[in-house]
């Protein structure tokens, strides 16, 4: 891998999405990130629904750029492993509850002992400390609990998750913020450091202006749907054919309907005067829009130079001549035979290509990093790859909770 991050080192102990997704953007950046699974892989690559090859979609989705090594933490000498990789490595991220790590002769006081530059990264549910630290936390349970689920869905119904993980990706995006934060912090001062995120706190940072919205007086915002309180129009409407989407769009709106008066009428001539009339406002625009196709609303609308766009299913954005043109669908090819589609990468940084490496097979490059990044020889990479069941597992074998979690 070539990139802006190229001769940075970083151990992988993640599972799930939030770690991955962290770990997969630096890799995209040019990090050479070394994934470390135990033996039989983590949970993710066991999961249901579309596989290729036997691998399932979060694991290809999320693992791109990385080497995966197995290695058994409960033994001897893959702990020693670890140890061996930390001295030579720049990061260690790790997602597992509180307590876990230590159990594994992993956590950050005796890391920092081996490495004192160490950047060590850990993702929890509620933070290291408090009264929730110990509670397992998924971007489902982060969401609801930092207030977003109570955000979604329409008006009187029950309240919706959004189907992308939205929570973990962007505690992924955060933690490799903080990465690259700490990193500049070792080059400068040339001292290491522990990094703590939650998906909590993510979650309540992405509640943006709505917490001031509500400690000034605006009251406990619930879920609208599709709609924005202080714009109007605005949101999903549906058309003769399919669903578009308006961003803020008065009074452009009103010429591109023909209906220039609308512009003059007192119940709509100043924001609180739509709001106030909504539903009317809404019903003269809903109305117009439903008697074309989509295809006519976007091209009347974007001459009018306002913000709207077809409401795409996923088929359609794979296939989008933008998405493409940004290089948004990536086409890999797999170690075990044939291609996959993943979604790329928005970040793009001048002097440098795409160079993508596909998401790894469990265990891989175990015996490469092993020989070529330590130096062991085949009877020390055997002794490491002995797992307590005597024999190293097969890309094939799956099972879970060879490292448990303590309750």
């Amino acid at each position: 891998m070539n990139g802006p991050l190229t001769g940075i080192r970083i151990l992988d102990l993640t599972h799930g999405i939030a770690g991955p997704t962290a770990t997969m953007i630096l890799g995209d950046l040019g990090a050479e990130i070394i994934k470390i699974e135990p033996p039989g892989g983590v949970s993710t690559r066991v999961l249901s629904g579309p596989h290729h090859e036997g691998e399932s979609c979060n694991t290809l989705a999320y693992n791109r750029s990385k080497k995966d090594i197995i290695l058994d933490l409960n033994t001897e000498p893959s702990r020693q492993a670890l140890y061996d990789l930390v001295k030579t490595s720049d990061v260690l991220i790790s997602n597992f509850r509180p307590g876990v790590m230590a159990r594994l002769g992993a956590d950050y006081e005796t890391l920092k002992k081996i490495n004192s530059k160490l950047v060590y990264v850990v993702i929890s549910g509620y933070g290291p400390s408090g009264p929730h630290a110990h509670r397992a936390a998924t971007d489902m349970t982060a969401s609801a609990h930092g207030g977003i689920v109570s955000l979604i869905g329409e008006p009187g119904r029950t309240p919706q998750k959004a189907q992308p993980a939205i929570i973990d990706s962007t505690t992924g995006v955060y933690a490799a913020v903080g990465i690259l934060a700490a990193l500049r912090d070792k080059e400068r001062l040339g001292k290491g450091a522990k990094i703590d995120i939650c998906l909590l706190d993510v979650t309540v940072s992405l509640l943006g202006h709505i917490v001031p919205h509500y400690t000034l007086g605006g009251g406990v915002q619930r879920s609208l749907g599709s709609r924005q309180g202080n714009q109007v129009p605005f949101g999903v409407y549906e058309t003769k054919n399919g669903y578009i989407a308006l961003g803020p769009c008065w009074p452009q709106i009103a010429h591109a309907l023909g209906r220039d008066e609308l512009t003059q009428d007192i119940k709509f001539s100043t924001p609180e005067a739509r709001v106030q009339h909504e539903e009317e406002l809404n019903s003269i625009v809903g109305g117009w829009l439903l008697q074309k196709s989509t295809e006519d609303c976007l091209c009347i609308l974007q001459a009018e130079d306002i913000q709207v766009a077809p409401v795409n299913t996923v088929d359609k954005v794979v296939e989008d001549v933008q998405v493409n043109h940004n290089h948004m669908i990536l086409t890999l090819p797999h170690p075990l035979g044939g291609e996959i589609k993943v979604a790329g990468n928005p970040i793009k940084i001048s002097g440098y290509e795409d160079n993508y490496l596909p998401p790894p097979t469990l265990g891989q490059h175990t015996e490469e990093v092993l020989s070529k990044l330590l130096g062991y020889d085949a009877e020390k990479i055997q002794l490491v790859t002995e797992t307590r069941s005597g024999k190293m597992p097969g890309q094939k074998s799956r099972f879970r909770g060879a490292w448990k979690e303590e309750k």
